[in-house]
């Protein structure tokens, strides 16, 4: 079984889980281990095949900066009390009679802002991947080695407490456990609610006051959508019909206010014309598919 197989990635609580519980997604990382969320396939992403082009760069780059010899870690490694929780890695090394990890990333120049080298300063999400990590491989000396926008080369290092890993068990057991026991937490978006309660019944549910005031609440939310979509596309065909053919609109300083390209010719499967010249074949692959359930709010 591959590594990166969905039944692999669904049987422990990886790094990329951690990143997304520390994220605010929680229930997705639940749902999707349950097997009610499909693991979506990015090996097709350009911005993922980067990341594997990239990493050895990377890697070399942190190893002439940090002066020491950093080897690359194939495969992953069980957690050695929880079984529950791996991880895979980038690359290991030794500095100051001390084992090190260096995790890379090639990330865009536009999140730059939100790392400070100097302080050890950088997202939530890479923090929780570190302390994972750390956790895993049971080190405490961690390197965060981006690289952005393809120019600017930093290396953040970070000390991982025994507090930090144990408090980062102790969130990711919780969701195991949710994943053991397929209790989900409440849904976070309408997605998720559809996901766990798929089919209606013939059930009136009396709603207590505070859920009348969202019902309401949400009725305004939904009109004004409506005032502001209507707004925008009244703008947007005021300004597309001063463009005419027009791909570009700059303003008087030369600066880009607008582009309204033709996207390259794509082909796609034509269903309908499928069935027309071919219905006893077409006929032959329908199949049924549960209704969804439509959610409305009256008024």
């Amino acid at each position: 079984m591959s590594d990166f197989s969905p039944e692999t990635r669904n049987s422990a609580i990886w790094s990329g889980d951690s990143r997304k519980v520390a994220a605010g997604k929680a229930n997705e990382v639940i749902l999707t281990k349950m097997g009610s969320i499909p693991i979506e396939d990015l090996s097709d992403v350009e911005a993922v095949q980067m990341g594997h082009v990239m990493e050895p760069v990377i890697g070399r780059l942190a190893q002439a900066k940090l002066g020491v010899e950093l080897n690359k870690i194939e495969g992953y490694i069980t957690h050695s009390k929880e079984s529950w929780l791996k991880s895979h890695f980038d690359f290991v090394g030794q500095k100051d009679g001390q084992q090190i990890l260096v995790e890379c990333k090639n990330y865009s120049a536009s999140v730059r802002s939100k790392f400070d080298v100097e302080n050890s300063v950088m997202p939530v999400s890479d923090m929780a991947q570190l302390v994972h990590e750390a956790s895993v491989f049971g080190n405490s000396e961690m390197y965060l080695a981006v690289l952005f926008g393809g120019q600017e080369f930093v290396l953040i290092h970070k000390q991982i407490t025994e507090q930090d890993k144990n408090e980062l068990i102790k969130t990711m057991s919780e969701i195991w456990g949710r994943v053991q026991a397929k209790n989900p937490y409440p849904p976070e978006t309408p997605e998720q609610a559809r996901l766990l309660y798929p089919q209606s019944t013939d059930e009136v549910v009396t709603a207590p006051k505070h859920l009348e005031a969202w019902c309401q609440q949400l009725h305004l939310i939904k009109n004004e959508i409506k005032r502001l979509e209507a707004s925008e596309s009244e703008l947007a065909a005021s300004i597309q019909s001063y463009m005419k053919n027009g791909s570009t609109l700059v303003s008087v300083a030369g600066d880009v206010l607008a582009t309204w390209k033709s996207a390259k010719p794509s082909k796609r499967f034509d269903s309908k014309l499928f069935q027309s010249a071919m219905p006893d074949i077409y006929k032959q692959f329908e199949v049924e598919t549960p209704g969804t359930r439509r959610f409305l709010v009256k008024g």
